[in-house]
């Protein structure tokens, strides 16, 4: 029931949102708003059902921390 509540609320703030969007590329702002707005919620309704979920330090760690340690195990540290 709450995630039912937290997505409507998601949509309400993303209506207002685009109404609140104005000018040229108004329809490329509101894309990238949309998608903001999609993640937040995403991560959102992972904390709630404790779910792992893609952050964004997921590609530090999937990434750069294994290669860093070969580094400085290539290193001799």
């Amino acid at each position: 029931m709450s995630i039912a509540v937290i997505l409507g609320l998601y949509i309400l703030v993303f209506w207002r949102g685009c109404t609140m969007l104005k000018g040229k590329k108004r329809q490329l702002h509101r894309l990238w708003y949309g998608c903001i707005l999609v993640y937040c919620a995403y991560v959102n309704i992972c904390g709630i059902t404790r779910t792992p979920h893609l952050g964004v330090s997921s590609l530090y760690i999937a990434f750069f921390q294994p290669v860093g340690r070969a580094m400085i195990k290539w290193l001799g540290g």
